[in-house]
């Protein structure tokens, strides 16, 4: 009559250390996945970052905490140390070139 339903989540290794880890919050533009690299888009809710435009910078504002659907509200962090192998990385993104980036928001990937 009723079948069981079985569910299974493995757990990651997110935090790396001990650095002091502070958040923030916003409105998702755009599905996110928990631990996404994150940015803040124009219209100022927060998207995954994308691979910049030639000779431009990567822009990133912190990493998802959370998941989101688009116009539900997202917890991301701003500061911390973090597993690299942790992230959920969008499209074309690369590992070196983000860890330069957040670096500057004192986020450290390990």
């Amino acid at each position: 009559m009723y079948e069981i339903e079985t569910r299974k989540r493995e757990a990651k290794n997110f935090f790396a250390g001990d650095f002091k880890t502070l958040t923030d919050c916003g409105i998702a533009g755009a599905e996110i996945k928990e631990y996404m690299p994150v940015v803040e888009n124009a219209s100022g809710k927060i998207v995954p970052v994308t691979v910049p435009e030639e000779n431009k910078e990567l822009e990133v504002i912190g990493i998802a905490a959370t998941d989101a659907e688009a116009d539900d509200p997202i917890v991301y962090y701003i500061t911390g140390e973090y597993f690299a192998d942790a992230l959920v990385l969008p499209e074309g993104i690369e590992i070196a070139v983000l860890k330069k980036a957040l670096r500057k928001l004192s986020i450290f990937l390990r």
